[in-house]
This record gives C-alpha cells, sequence and structure tokens, in this order.
C-alpha cells in the first residue's frame, strides 16, 4: 500500500521542532518498518524554492516549496494549496494522511483521506496572546468548522478533540493517540534529588513564569531544589519577562534556562528528573507529558483541555489549576519529599505510556484505519471529479 504523510518533517531528525514533527518523526520510522506499507511524507516548506526528494529510514521525504500566503487563505485557495494537490495528485497514494491543517483545503482530492487533528489554532491564538487574536480567531473558526464537515475520516489525538468536533463532522472518529519514539520507553532513571524540569516554547501559552513562581516558595523553604527550563524563545517579550520574574523571586542559582535543546538532551533531562511539569493554559495531548511518562518522570500538568486525559490523577501525576499556585507548589513538594509516593508515580507512568503511545501500537491501529479506507474505497468528502 502507498501512503502519502502530508505533515511538517524536521530537516535534522535527531533535533524536531515541536510536537507535529516529532509525531511525524515516530509514525514515519514506525510505518516504514513494515513490509506491506510503501511510505512518503510530503511537507510544504515557506522559504524553499525547489523541490527536495531524499530517502529516509525506509521511507521517502518529498519537501515541497511553500508560498509566501497567508497560511489561512493559502489553505483555502492560495498557490502553496494548489502545489500541494498537484503533486498529490501526481504521485498517486492509495491513502492519504493528514497532520497539517492544510489539510482542511485537500477535501475535494480523489484520494481516501484521513485527517489526524493535532490543534486548534482558534484556540491557541489568545492563548499565545498573538496580534490581531480579535480578527484571526474567528477566520480560523470557520475554516476548522467549514473543513470538518468535509471531513470523512478523522484520527483524535485525545477525547478532547473528539469532544470538540463529535456534532460538527459527519466523520468517522478513530481514537489514537500520538506515537513516541522508542528511545524515551528505554531512559534509566538516575534522578537528581530536588530536579524540576519543563520542556516546551518559552511562551505565554506554555505557562513557564507560572511554574517559576510555583517552585519559589520550596527555595524559600530550604528545600535543596532545580528547576531546569528546556525550551526555545518564541516570544521574546515574554521570555525577557520570564528571566525577571525569576531574577526578582531571587532564584537565579536555583533555575537554568537550557534554551532550545535536542532530543538526546530532553532524554537526559528526563533521566535526572524527579518531577515533570507542564502547567500551560491550552493543550491538546503534549509530546512532552507523554514523554515524561515514558520515563517515568512523574508529571504534574494543567487540568484543562487535552491533558486531563493525558493524566490518572494520583496515579501516574497530578492535575493543577494553571493559575493555582499554591497546589502547584504543594504537589512539587510532595514529590520531591515522598520517595514511595514518587516511585509508585514513576512504575504507573511507564506503564500507562508503553500500552498507549508506543510507536508499534500506534503503527497498527493506524494501518488498520488505512486498510479500512482502501477496503471501502472512501474517498474524502466530495464525489470524485469526472
Amino acid at each position: 500500500m502507498k501512503v502519502a504523510l502530508f505533515s511538517r518533517f524536521p530537516n535534522d531528525p535527531d533535533a524536531p521542532r515541536g510536537g507535529v514533527e516529532t509525531v511525524t518523526l515516530g509514525l514515519t520510522r514506525a510505518l516504514a518498518a513494515r513490509d506491506d506499507l510503501d511510505v512518503h511524507v510530503v511537507t510544504l516548506e515557506r522559504g524553499r524554492s525547489t523541490l527536495q526528494v531524499e530517502p529516509f529510514d525506509g521511507a521517502t521525504i518529498h519537501r515541497l516549496p511553500g508560498s509566501r500566503w497567508p497560511q489561512m487563505f493559502d489553505i483555502l485557495c492560495g498557490p502553496g494549496r494548489a502545489t500541494l494537490r498537484r503533486y498529490l495528485l501526481s504521485l498517486g497514494p492509495d491513502v492519504l494522511h493528514c497532520h497539517e491543517t492544510y489539510g482542511y483545503g485537500l477535501t475535494t482530492l480523489p484520494i481516501p483521506m484521513v485527517f489526524t487533528i493535532h490543534g486548534f489554532d482558534h484556540a491557541n491564538i489568545p492563548a499565545e496572546g498573538r496580534r490581531f487574536a480579535w480578527l484571526r480567531v474567528p477566520l480560523w473558526k470557520w475554516i476548522e468548522s467549514s473543513g470538518l464537515k468535509r471531513l470523512r475520516q478523522v484520527i483524535s489525538i485525545t477525547p478532547y478533540v473528539r469532544e470538540h468536533i463529535e456534532g460538527r463532522t459527519n466523520a468517522t472518529i478513530h481514537d489514537i493517540e500520538n506515537p513516541l519514539q522508542p528511545a524515551f520507553f528505554q531512559i534509566e532513571r538516575r534522578p537528581v534529588a530536588g530536579r524540576v524540569f519543563f520542556a516546551g516554547w518559552i511562551t505565554p501559552r506554555k505557562n513557564p513564569i507560572g511554574l517559576v513562581k510555583a517552585f519559589a516558595p520550596l527555595v524559600k523553604e530550604g528545600l535543596s531544589v532545580s528547576l531546569h527550563l528546556a525550551g526555545e524563545e518564541k516570544d521574546p517579550p515574554y521570555a525577557q519577562e520570564l528571566r525577571d520574574t525569576i531574577r526578582t523571586l531571587g532564584v537565579e542559582s536555583q533555575v537554568q534556562l537550557l534554551g532550545r535543546v535536542p532530543p538526546a538532551e530532553i532524554r537526559k533531562q528526563l533521566s535526572e528528573a524527579e518531577v515533570f511539569v507542564l502547567p500551560s493554559l491550552q493543550e491538546n495531548a503534549p509530546m512532552a507529558i507523554s514523554e515524561a511518562m515514558a520515563a517515568g518522570v512523574p508529571v504534574i500538568s494543567s487540568n484543562r483541555c487535552g491533558m486531563v486525559y493525558m493524566i490518572d490523577e494520583g496515579a501516574t501525576g497530578y492535575l493543577v489549576d494553571p493559575d493555582d499556585l499554591p497546589t502547584m507548589t504543594d504537589r512539587l513538594r510532595g514529590l520531591l519529599t515522598d520517595d514511595p509516593l514518587n516511585q509508585r508515580m514513576s512504575s504507573a507512568a511507564r506503564q500507562s505510556a508503553f500500552e498507549r503511545f508506543h510507536p508499534d501500537s500506534v503503527a497498527s491501529r493506524t494501518v488498520a484505519v488505512y486498510e479500512q479506507l482502501v477496503r471501502d474505497g472512501e474517498l474524502t468528502g466530495a464525489p470524485t471529479p469526472s
């Protein structure tokens, strides 16, 4: 079976940028390892001027030049959409698996298609504090709503996604969580006493300032603790505010800003962490939580959006209101001072991650969807053009 994944794919497989690139990397490797699939990954890259085709671990990567149009308009009628449609038709896959919002503009292609929904841009924009949110949010809501009405097959990575699309689409919804790289399941824990770890963009949506504020009281209590923050500074003013907060709270010697780090360093940090914290304001199914669980690190995350479906409260970690800093502090204190509790949560987290996020399991469930599409001759939505 010839399968085309339309998604983002890292230029450096050792340094994927963001969750979608990480998911695509893991899924590509797991699918390409199967003898019954011919796997192609198609990207649309702004700033690229020529087509580049390259082999990767048994798959083929097709990097297409993107357009300079704003994405929301390019999806609907722009040159990027036209380039993508022509290329996919010439590639002629048996199944198209979209992981990018451009998939909303591909619903009339005569190719059986399934769309994995990784997020909702209309929700991310205000959480990130982006400019012109008042204009962009309703436009993205319309794009997402009209696209959902045309889709016939959807993969939901979390019940949070299912809840948001049921009633807005007639698509068949398949529940399949995101895969992890196998290396995260092989991490040997050597926790450093008092070590807290965060990994994510340094942006308002990820809320690292809230974490620093919840962490600071532990320092003042005299506990021997440290906080490592890994992530690219996507919002320079917010990053400066984070530095100012660290200085104002007097925790400069206990907090390290690591910047953007490769997966190998993320795995090292997880091996040394006693607790992982992601206090985001809005998320679907963040890979950072899955990775921490696979490494056996107890997780504290927000009690919002898709995160509530990833953590088994009191078993694999804790869910807290990201604005409730005293409770976040209490949960941190408990996991950093109660070794038996930490060990119980560590074992439970690792087992849960293996059952839900191992790439072989995810690939098998995904291929079952592909086989159903081919067997049923399922098209994306509109009738095949004559």
